[in-house]
């Protein structure tokens, strides 16, 4: 379901929050071997608070602005200090630790923020039935002009189960510039989660991890809208 959240919420749909807001609550992360987890506090532009990295705990002192976070985590079990930075990007907090022992080696730690969220039980919430189905949306990157002229687009899949489960996975890729052509698969991964619908808001929910993306919708027969309640939309194709 990290796949799916981080899509949507990468775009982003939610309203902008001050820093502390953004760098304030509990985190958790797994990437390449790497397990971590994190409890910040931001107060008068300052973060405190704890994150452990594999079983191995660090307190963290730093400053918070509305972008970015800076500032030291000290080892609780070897007693070193390392300087870090922190940011965030749509779903997703950049925690960056410095290991200076190791030629000031830069290890990027990803996580996403964790929300209250009773435990879901989709029957007993309203679907609206007109997102039942498979959907596409298709993302396009073009850059250049004339000669240097270049496109790369990748699909995005959607599917809305009758019964309130939510499938998502990536499709294939293509695109080139000049004489060269790229294309590719998305693999095989299928996220999976639970949707229901509150007025015009769609709600994507992932029980195991507590992560709920809430969305602004508009949907017809053979199209559907997200967005943000602003500028930033996604339009996407009904498959079938």
């Amino acid at each position: 379901m990290r796949h799916l959240l981080g899509f949507i919420l990468a775009l982003p749909f939610m309203t902008d929050v001050t820093g502390q807001q953004k760098f304030t609550g509990k985190f958790y992360g797994e990437q390449n071997g790497i397990s971590s987890t994190a409890d910040f506090k931001a107060v008068a532009g300052k973060l405190s608070g704890a994150i452990i990295i594999n079983g191995k705990k660090g307190t963290i002192a730093g400053a918070v602005n509305d972008t970015a976070s800076y500032g030291t985590v000290y080892d609780v079990e070897t007693g070193a200090t390392h300087q870090y930075k922190s940011f965030v990007s749509g779903a997703d907090l950049h925690f960056i630790i410095t290991f200076q022992e190791l030629n000031n080696l830069d290890v990027d730690i990803i996580m996403q923020k964790q929300t209250a969220m009773a435990t879901l039980n989709s029957n007993n919430k309203n679907k609206d039935s007109r997102l039942v189905g498979l959907w596409r949306y298709t993302d396009i990157i073009t850059s250049g002009s004339g000669g240097n002229f270049g496109s790369f687009s990748t699909d995005y899949f959607m599917e809305f189960k009758i019964d309130g489960a939510v499938l998502s996975w990536t499709g294939s890729s293509a695109g080139g510039a000049g004489d060269v052509s790229i294309s590719g698969t998305g693999g095989s991964r299928v996220d999976k989660g639970q949707w229901y619908t509150e007025g015009k808001n769609l709600i994507l929910a992932d029980p195991v991890t507590n992560q709920k993306a809430t969305i602004f919708y508009y949907v017809e027969a053979n199209r559907m809208m997200l967005h943000n309640g602003g500028s930033n939309k996604r339009v996407w194709e009904r498959v079938r």
